[in-house]
């Protein structure tokens, strides 16, 4: 580990504000003759920085950060800058704490403090107040758009065979919150679906995505709502989705006779979880994909009614709602089942001959669940097998 010296970091202070940590590591990498990382360079201002501010801070000065509803921030911070430096909006930026690859600044204003200390007499700070919001089209959007473009189509020739015994496998992976949970965490699920993929021909093979798929909705850190939570490494949680559900549908498609893929909105990823069906549809052909954004869908196979929906929406009444949005289907069916997600528990309740499923997950408990002590759950995805009269069993995976 590099060691700075106090000649170093002077220089530092310099190239403080005159480009991205990236860029001013660059320099210092020409400068000094060995390479130099901008994370390196990031944590050398901030502590630079703490250490002049804090030695020049008057006495009932408070600096304050504030996370406004719409995703923007407001700073206040007591810091030094030159005339040059007051119009740089780079500078502001690193100076508060923002890369200026991810943040842009929306306004900037500053008062003068006269402050006066032994080693350098009267130095002039400034009271610098900032507003600032997440780039829409930053570094990690042109990452995700180059990994999309990279899909190439498959179409896959496969002989088909006709199933001795009429069954149906739902997949119904509700809540993994790629971001919080990876691949390397779920492959031990992986496996056990591939091995339940492979214990016979399928009919049909049902496969529900979106359901809070992805943690984040978009790359500020916010749920589809707006809602300010964790930030995750998208580009790494698209990645990671498509490692864990590329496999099984090709697998699927080998299996069965027909599958099904149907998009259910969740509240953490409706824009990213939509686009995830998106490029499922254009890269299986084979696959029969039902991309409507409606909150509640149902699945018929036989004499079993299978409705899907998130759970967090019209929660409590879904056994009256369901009827009422698909009379026909309800009607016909013998068997009826209703499947959400959303708490991260596993719950069912029997209404008037009607299973209604919260599911369980197997994602690990985040941020949210902790705060609200939706703690100490069974982790698991269930998977769920049909012959065409009713439900046969259900699989934890």
């Amino acid at each position: 580990m590099h060691t700075w010296t106090p000649e170093e970091r002077e220089r530092l202070k310099e190239l403080a504000g005159t480009g991205t940590y990236d860029e001013i590591a660059e320099t210092m990498s020409e400068e000094l003759g060995f390479k130099v990382s901008g994370e390196s360079v990031r944590k050398q201002i901030k502590r630079i920085d703490k250490v002049d501010v804090e030695a020049e801070t008057p006495a009932g000065y408070k600096e304050s950060m504030e996370i406004l509803p719409n995703g923007s921030h407001r700073s206040d911070k007591l810091i030094r800058m030159s005339k040059e430096q007051e119009k740089d909006t780079n500078y502001l930026l690193t100076a508060h704490g923002y890369d200026p690859k991810v943040w842009e600044l929306t306004s900037a204003k500053w008062s003068e403090w006269n402050q006066h200390n032994k080693k350098d007499g009267t130095v002039t700070l400034f009271s610098s107040q900032i507003t600032v919001k997440p780039k829409q089209n930053g570094s990690n959007i042109d990452d995700l758009i180059r990994a999309i473009k990279d899909t190439k189509p498959i179409t896959l020739t496969i002989d088909k065979i006709k199933t001795a015994e009429k069954r149906m496998l739902e997949i119904p992976i509700f809540d993994p919150h790629f971001g919080v949970s990876d691949y390397e965490y779920y492959k031990p699920t992986q496996q056990k679906i591939i091995e339940r993929l492979s214990s016979c021909r399928w009919e049909k093979v049902l496969f529900i995505l979106g359901q809070d798929m992805l943690h984040n909705d978009n790359f500020r850190s916010t749920t589809s709502s707006g809602t300010i939570i964790e930030a995750v490494d998208m580009v790494k949680a698209w990645g990671d989705a498509r490692m864990f559900f590329e496999p099984l549908i090709e697998l699927a498609i080998t299996q069965s006779e027909t599958i099904d893929v149907m998009y259910s909105p969740g509240n953490h990823d409706e824009a990213l979880g939509w686009a995830f069906v998106q490029m499922i549809k254009a890269r299986y052909p084979q696959a029969n994909v039902d991309d409507g954004m409606q909150q509640r869908k149902a699945y018929v196979y036989g004499d079993n009614f299978i409705g899907i929906t998130h759970g967090d929406k019209g929660r409590k009444d879904l056994h009256n709602i369901f009827p009422i949005e698909f009379p026909m289907e309800w009607s016909q069916a013998k068997n009826r089942e209703i499947h959400t997600g959303h708490l991260h528990v596993e719950e069912t309740k029997d209404v008037f001959g009607m299973a209604v499923r919260t599911l369980a997950t197997r994602n690990r408990t985040d941020k949210w669940h902790k705060d609200n002590g939706f703690v100490g759950a069974h982790k698991r995805f269930m998977l769920f097998e049909y012959s065409e009269r009713e439900l046969e069993s259900i699989h934890y995976v």
